[in-house]
């Protein structure tokens, strides 16, 4: 009897800790979609602004393109934040893509979206992990 009620905290305290995680993740997402929609609007707003003067269009065109590069990096951020809600839900979250090695909690408390371990991820960003 004492095992089964063992088992069953540990398991109220997984689901508990999972339901934590995914709310925390959900939160992040909403961030990132209110960050990009908002970089969105700025970039329309500055080509929407008509100007004769080279210097200021320039301008305009550096801000546009300068927003529109930070949107590509919220937009890539919020499909690893998917990709994680999705680990999450097979069971898989935690684990290393490459190595399949657990990922840090610290890494994954820093970053939850986190797809690999420190060292895997170095190698990706040296092209040397391939995607799947």
């Amino acid at each position: 009897m004492a095992k089964s009620s063992r088992s069953k905290k540990s398991a109220k305290k997984k689901a508990s800790a999972q339901e934590t995680l995914r709310r925390r993740l959900a939160e992040q997402r909403k961030e990132i979609l209110s960050l990009y929609e908002h970089d969105l609007r700025v970039g329309q707003e500055a080509s929407d602004e008509g100007s004769e003067d080279i210097v200021d269009r320039a301008n305009n065109s550096y801000n546009r393109e300068f927003m529109f590069a930070l949107s590509d990096t919220e937009r890539q951020i919020l499909l690893e934040i998917d990709e994680a809600i999705v680990r999450l839900d097979e069971g898989t979250y935690g684990s290393c893509l490459n190595c399949e090695q657990s990922i840090p909690k610290l890494r994954l408390r820093a970053v939850p979206w986190a797809r690999y371990c420190i060292d895997c991820q170095e190698r990706a960003e040296q092209g040397m992990v391939l995607e799947s």
